[in-house]
């Protein structure tokens, strides 16, 4: 409206194109499809609450692991058997996350430039250390998953990943900061000033999404792998992760059973952050019910999940296999 009210001699046709460019690059993200058609007090939350920090709520709960762990070391037997890859906890515990946000896609969306994003790819991030000791480097292992992971391919894609990560190799996060770190205090301070402009302006290169872990659908802590017990993470207002999972021990409890009767168990305590602008209470809390049921009860794991042809469009991915046969209703 506001281009036709102006003369076409009076506008220089390069302005007309940077212009039309914009406008086309405003709505249209290499990580994400735009979601235009959400409640307007949706819409406005990200005006009231522009900080990811200032939007995050925090949920603590405690899962029974017993029967998952008697269920792992009978899969690894079989697995071991068959020459297969084993599993750890830990690796059930990230496909039980990407199952919940195949089951759960508004999981996966995002605010940036005050904006409403799906993101087309789940992105499960994590800091590992090269060695179990206190000054051993740490380094972001990044992966993208499908919907349709299961147990036994999660195994094999994980552990390629973190063999190339420790190693040095194939971890673009760990070469982006090499590359940032040989500049000049004040320019890297300009460069992400710039970097968060060109984000928020929907213009970040592709490269720099995918080797930033701040730009995928969940941050994990697996603390407890060193005898600590899970914190309060934090969210990050840099890039457009919105969850970060905080990992404990495992602990050996006195329970009640459904008779009354007390037992050990083994019990961990999982911490979330979420960033309260992409869903509300009530979603984000049955997805964590969902995903404590995943994990209490994995055998749902072994099989990829039944995704309608609604489910795969409400979760906008790309570059993902084709759903299987055996998925299809």
């Amino acid at each position: 409206m506001f281009l036709n009210s102006i003369p076409v001699s009076a506008v220089d046709f390069s302005d007309i194109l940077f212009q039309c460019i914009f406008a086309w690059m405003y709505r249209r993200r290499s990580d994400g499809v735009h979601l235009g058609n959400i409640p307007a007090h949706t819409r406005l939350v990200p005006y009231i609450m522009p900080s990811r920090v200032g939007g995050t709520i925090f949920s603590e709960q405690e899962v029974d692991i017993t029967d998952t762990l008697t269920f792992l070391r009978k899969f690894n037997r079989r697995q071991v058997s068959e020459n297969k890859t084993k599993i750890t906890f830990f690796q059930l515990f990230i496909t039980a996350i990407v199952r919940t946000i195949a089951l759960k896609p508004k999981l996966n969306r995002f605010t940036i430039g005050y904006r409403m994003w799906q993101r087309n790819h789940i992105g499960i991030n994590f800091v590992a250390k090269k060695q179990l000791t206190e000054n051993a480097e740490e380094i972001w292992v990044l992966g993208d998953y499908s919907p349709f992971s299961t147990l036994e391919n999660t195994a094999d894609t994980f552990k390629e990943r973190l063999r190339k990560a420790t190693r040095g190799a194939g971890n673009d996060s760990e070469n982006l900061n090499v590359l940032l770190l040989k500049f000049p205090r004040l320019v890297i301070r300009l460069l992400f000033w710039l970097i968060r402009k060109v984000d928020s302006w929907n213009m970040m290169p592709r490269f720099l999404i995918k080797g930033s872990p701040f730009h995928g659908s969940v941050c994990i802590t697996n603390v407890g792998s060193v005898g600590v017990e899970a914190p309060y993470h934090h969210l990050y207002d840099f890039g457009t992760c919105g969850i970060f999972v905080s990992l404990g021990i495992v602990r050996r409890e006195w329970r009640p059973d459904s008779r009354g009767k007390m037992r050990q168990r083994d019990v961990v305590k999982v911490v979330y952050a979420f960033d309260d602008r992409i869903c509300d209470g009530i979603y984000s809390g049955r997805a964590i019910i969902l995903l404590r049921d995943l994990v209490e009860k994995p055998e749902a794991l072994l099989k990829p999940p039944t995704l309608s042809k609604a489910d795969l469009q409400a979760l906008s991915l790309k570059d993902y296999p084709p759903e299987p046969a055996d998925s299809q209703r």
